[in-house]
């Protein structure tokens, strides 16, 4: 006899706080497509997330450049959305952080940013805030033996 699969998402659903934020991110995503659809598609595909908290709408934008592109939209934005029915007040733009490492890593150098010679290869961390973790682990293990 086959056994029945249930979706990962019925078993999260079980659990009243995660089943609360899976609603928050549904509804999330179904007023930035209703945004997206009040703006022009060359600048609402720039628009990454949305907030609507006691009806401030906060559009939150890839890069510093949409920022005032969008600004300058918010109060169509904020008139189209008034007439589909919701509750908004003001509109404010901010830019998402960049989830990139803001320093770059240099391939194939075997010296990170303090000077200390590391081997390198794929068991070696490659971002310099994991590499400066792992030489603090290695320092800490050696006072701890002392």
């Amino acid at each position: 006899m086959a056994k029945q699969t249930i979706h990962i998402r019925r078993h999260l659903r079980a659990s009243t706080p995660v089943a609360a934020l899976l609603d928050e991110i549904e509804q999330r995503e179904q007023l930035l497509r209703m945004i997206r659809n009040h703006l022009p598609r060359e600048v609402g595909t720039h628009c990454r997330q949305v907030a609507l908290v006691d009806g401030e709408l906060t559009l939150f934008v890839e890069s510093p450049i949409w920022v005032d592109r969008l600004r300058y939209r918010c109060a169509d934005l904020v008139s189209g959305l008034l007439a589909d029915g919701l509750e908004v007040e003001r509109c404010r733009v901010r830019v998402l952080p960049d989830s990139r490492p803001s320093v770059p890593v240099q391939q194939g150098s075997s010296r990170d940013l303090y000077g200390d010679d590391e081997p390198t290869g794929a068991d070696q961390p490659s971002s310099p805030l994991a590499r400066a973790l792992l030489r603090l682990a290695r320092t800490l293990g050696r006072a701890s033996e002392t």
